[in-house]
C-alpha cells in the first residue's frame, strides 16, 4: 500500500475524532504551541549537463534572512523566518512553520565551487552550482588509422 492509499482505509468517524483531538490541543495549549524551528524548506535539485540547479521554497523570506556557506563540499543554507500576526489579531490555526533552518548538503566531485550563482526570487532561491569543464559529457569522435 502506497503512503497516498493508506488513508483510504481509516473509518470517516476516526479522522473526525483524531481532528477533534487535535483541534482540543490547539486550544488548551494556544496557537502558538507549535514548535518554532526546526523547520525544513523544500528544496528540488535539477542536473543539466553544464550545471545543477537546487530550488529552495522560501516564502516569506528576504535576501538579509538567508545565509549561504560552502565548507569544502558541504554547501549549508541557514535562515531564519519570523512569526508573523497581524496586529490585534486572535490566531485560530497556524499552520506555516517559523523559525530557524539549516540545510546541508554536500556537492558532487564535479562541482565548480567557485562559480556558484545565487538569486532570490518570489520565495524560490535559486543556485546554480556549474560542473567543471571534465566532468562534462561530450562525444568522442573515432578517427580512422590509416
Amino acid at each position: 500500500m502506497d503512503r497516498f492509499n493508506r488513508w483510504q482505509n481509516i473509518s470517516p468517524a476516526l479522522l473526525r475524532t483524531l481532528e477533534d483531538l487535535r483541534a482540543e490541543f490547539q486550544q488548551a495549549l494556544g496557537p502558538t504551541a507549535i514548535p518554532a524551528g526546526n523547520w525544513s524548506p523544500a528544496v528540488d535539485v535539477f542536473e543539466t549537463e553544464t550545471e545543477w540547479v537546487f530550488l529552495v521554497e522560501l516564502a516569506g523570506l528576504k535576501q538579509e534572512d538567508i545565509r549561504i556557506h560552502l565548507d569544502g563540499d558541504e554547501l549549508t543554507l541557514a535562515g531564519d523566518r519570523p512569526y508573523m500576526e497581524p496586529e490585534g489579531a486572535k490566531a485560530h490555526r497556524i499552520e506555516r512553520t517559523y523559525g530557524s533552518f539549516q540545510r546541508t548538503f554536500r556537492l558532487p566531485p564535479n562541482t565548480n565551487h567557485e562559480r556558484i550563482k545565487a538569486n532570490l526570487k518570489e520565495g524560490i532561491l535559486s543556485l546554480r552550482l556549474p560542473k567543471v569543464e571534465a566532468a562534462r559529457s561530450r562525444a568522442i569522435q573515432i578517427s580512422q588509422e590509416e
